[in-house]
């Protein structure tokens, strides 16, 4: 036994805790459906404020900041689900529904409404359309690689037997999964 912060910790408990347990009924019933309408709230929010600003007939400038605010501000989000190490993370639900959104409007921009281009220039219109759609891409490549490094690295826990601990200022700690 070793050992470590959480107690004593034998090797055989390390490598059986070291991949993530498989969603239980109660995250698919409760977690998940709110994941899904978190991820296609967030989106909406900013979207929601730029139909106002239109209806409230603003400046196409403003409206274009919303835009170019809220996007990377999403992104930034995602990526914090993404990249955590607390138990049971990463999220990949919410980063899934706002990359899928981001995708859309990319692809909705391919072609625009006319009530789209009466508002804003071509120029714009690209910014905008290359922004979400760089976003969303991203997303879907971080949480692919993410997934997948994840899973070698347990995998490689589970076949490699040793003894696998994280030095700090000297002291050893065992290796606890994320």
């Amino acid at each position: 036994k070793k050992q470590g912060r959480l107690g004593d910790i034998t090797e055989e408990e390390l490598v059986e805790n070291s991949a993530a347990p498989p969603p239980s009924l109660a995250y698919w019933l409760l977690r998940f459906p709110f994941a899904v309408h978190a991820g296609w709230i967030a989106p909406a929010t900013p979207l929601m404020l730029s139909v106002l600003l239109v209806y409230q007939g603003v400046d196409p400038t403003y409206e274009l900041w919303v835009a170019v605010i809220s996007i990377p501000l999403l992104f930034g989000g995602c990526m914090g689900l993404l990249l955590r190490e607390e138990s049971g993370a990463p999220v990949y639900t919410f980063p899934g529904v706002v990359a899928y959104a981001c995708i859309g409007i990319c692809w909705e921009l391919q072609a625009p409404a006319y009530s789209i281009l009466a508002r804003h220039d071509d120029a714009t219109i690209s910014l905008m359309k290359n922004l979400s759609g760089f976003c969303g891409a991203c997303l879907l490549v971080v949480m692919l690689s993410r997934s997948i490094a994840l899973l070698l690295r347990d995998a490689w826990l589970k076949w490699n037997h040793t003894d696998e601990t994280l030095s700090i200022d000297g002291e050893q700690y065992p290796y606890v999964k994320a």
